[in-house]
């Protein structure tokens, strides 16, 4: 029989003036195994000066194990989220973040299909998505990262639409 493990995205064990450590430290303190940092490139404010839940594809992905491995829990994935309908910004983000994940040790990227583009029609975004998808597989498959589908927007809200993003 499975075992079903609990783990929180970051997201909701963040405190608007503690730091990435504080909430992975915080999500272990409430029980949970697993935790899921999201992830970002560049540098913005509030991270840089430790006010947020998010780290920068910039830092050391050993920060994220290391806090980890102090508050004795695992990573479940990282939150990666990024628009697959439009390529010129996904493709090379989720390529960075699942190079960042294996050094990290989180085994899972996350993503979603994003809002929908008002230039293109339903069958060229699953056209644009196709295309994401296959590049980065070529950059997750050799490293053993799994690439996992949210149901956050338009496509991916029905289970139809979410078996159609699957199986491009």
């Amino acid at each position: 029989m499975g075992r079903i493990r609990l783990g929180v995205n970051n997201e909701f064990v963040r405190h608007e003036d503690k730091s990435f450590e504080w909430a992975v430290q915080k999500a272990a303190e409430l029980g949970y195994e697993f935790c899921e940092p999201m992830v970002h490139w560049g540098r913005e404010l509030l991270s840089e000066a430790g006010y947020f839940h998010s780290v920068s594809m910039l830092d050391d992905p050993l920060r994220l194990k290391r806090a980890c491995d102090q508050a004795g829990i695992g990573m479940s994935a990282l939150s990666t989220h990024c628009p697959l309908c439009k390529p010129e910004i996904s493709g090379e983000y989720l390529k960075q973040a699942i190079r960042f994940a294996a050094e990290c040790g989180a085994p899972i990227v996350t993503t979603d299909e994003g809002p929908k583009p008002d230039w293109t029609t339903e069958e060229e975004d699953f056209v644009l998505m196709k295309y994401v998808l296959g590049e980065v597989a070529k950059v997750a498959e050799p490293r053993g990262i799994i690439i996992g589908l949210e149901p956050h927007q338009q496509y991916s809200k029905t289970p139809e639409g979410l078996d159609r993003m699957y199986n491009l």
